[in-house]
C-alpha cells in the first residue's frame, strides 16, 4: 500500500487546498493526517469558533480526496470537546474517519492512532498525558506550577474571561481553569495521569505489524530536535520506551515543526523500528510557504518526502525561527 502522510496545518487553508494536487499527483492507497487541525488560540479562542472554521474549510477538501482510506487525528493544539464530536460525525474511511488515542485493522496492519503528547508548561491539557519514564524532573515540577485548563464537555451559560500562565485567554463558559497541578479534580486529573506509554501498551501489545501514528514523537531522534545549535530534543520519554518494548513497524509524527529544519533528515530508527517525521508548518511565517508530505511504500518500507510551493498567504502566524 502507498501512504500520504502530513500533518500541523494549524488551520492554513494554503495547505488544505493544496492536498488536492498532492493526492492527484502521488495517488496513495490511504491519506494519514498526523495531528494539530485547528487555527491558533490566539485568534480561534473557544471550541465552536474552532469547530466552525474546520468545518467550513478542511473537512470538506478531506472528504472530496479520491482516496480509499482518509484518517485524520488532532494533536495538542485542538481541543478534546470537538475532537469527540468528530470521532462521533465521522466514522467512514472512505470519506474521512477521525481517530483519537485508537487502533484499527487496515489489511495485515494493525494502525495506531495517538494524539496525546508530553505533559507541558502551557495551559490547555486537553491533548496531554504524563510520561511514565519522564526523565526531566526539573521541567516536570515546574509544569505542576502552572495553570491547569480543560474544555468543557457542555458550556456553561456563564461567560467570564481569564489569562492563563500562557498568557492566552480562556473563557469559562467554555473550560474548566484550575490554578496548577495539585487543585485538578476528577475527571481530569486521572485522564492526564493515563500515561503515553499505557496507552501505547493497550494499543500495541502482542499485535503483530503494528504502525503507529503519534503526533509527539519519540525521544532522541532526528523527529523531535528542536535545536540544532544546542542539539535540544524534546520528544516523548514513553513514545521511545514503547518502542523498544514493542517494536511496531515504523512511527510517523509531527508536532516539532523544526525536526528536518534542525536535524536535516526525516527518517531515524530505534533498534528496528523506522521513524518519520513530516516537519511540516502551516504557521511558522518564514516556512509555512511550503507543503511538507511523506509517501511511504508499505511493502518495501521506503519513504519519500515531498516539499510544494504554495502561492496563497494565511494572515494566522507566528514569526519563529529555529537554528
Amino acid at each position: 500500500m502507498k501512504f500520504l502522510v502530513t500533518s500541523d496545518f494549524h488551520g492554513n487553508h494554503e495547505h488544505i487546498n493544496e492536498l488536492q494536487q498532492i493526492v492527484s499527483i502521488h495517488k496513495p492507497d490511504a491519506f494519514f493526517y498526523v495531528g494539530d487541525l485547528s487555527p491558533g488560540r490566539w485568534i480561534f479562542e473557544t471550541p465552536e469558533s474552532a469547530s466552525e472554521y474546520l468545518e467550513t474549510k478542511f473537512f470538506p477538501v478531506i472528504r472530496a480526496l479520491p482516496v480509499k482510506h482518509k484518517y485524520v487525528m488532532p494533536g495538542n493544539t485542538d481541543f478534546i470537546t470537538i475532537s469527540k464530536a468528530f470521532q462521533e460525525k465521522y466514522q467512514d474511511p472512505a470519506e474521512c474517519k477521525f481517530m483519537m488515542d485508537s487502533s484499527l485493522q487496515l489489511e495485515q496492519f494493525n494502525l495506531v492512532f495517538l494524539s496525546i503528547v508530553d505533559y507541558s508548561p502551557y495551559c490547555l491539557k486537553d491533548m496531554e498525558g504524563v510520561n511514565k519514564f519522564e526523565i526531566d524532573q526539573v521541567r516536570l515540577q515546574q509544569s505542576y506550577k502552572e495553570s491547569h485548563i480543560f474544555s468543557r464537555d457542555t458550556p456553561t451559560d456563564t461567560s467570564q474571561v481569564v489569562v492563563g500562565s500562557d498568557s492566552l485567554r480562556y473563557d469559562l463558559k467554555y473550560f474548566e481553569v484550575f490554578s496548577n497541578y495539585h487543585a485538578i479534580t476528577e475527571p481530569y486529573k486521572s485522564r492526564l495521569n493515563y500515561s503515553i506509554y499505557d496507552r501505547l501498551k493497550n494499543l500495541i501489545d502482542g499485535k503483530p505489524n503494528t504502525i503507529v501514528f503519534s503526533h509527539s514523537p519519540p525521544f532522541n531522534t532526528c523527529a523531535d530536535m528542536v535545536s540544532r545549535k544546542n542539539n535540544l530534543h524534546c520528544g516523548s520519554m514513553d513514545v521511545r520506551k514503547a518502542v523498544e518494548d514493542f517494536q511496531p513497524l515504523a512511527v510517523f509524527s509531527g508536532h516539532i515543526h523544526q525536526s528536518v529544519i534542525c536535524s536535516e533528515q526525516f527518517r531515524d530508527k530505534i533498534n528496528e523500528t523506522d521513524i518519520f517525521t513530516t516537519g511540516n508548518t502551516g504557521v511558522d511565517a518564514k516556512y509555512m510557504n511550503k507543503i511538507a508530505v511523506l509517501v511511504y511504500d508499505s511493502e518495501t518500507k521506503e519513504a519519500e518526502r515531498f516539499i510544494y510551493d504554495l502561492k496563497g498567504e494565511f494572515q494566522y502566524t507566528r514569526n519563529r525561527v529555529y537554528e
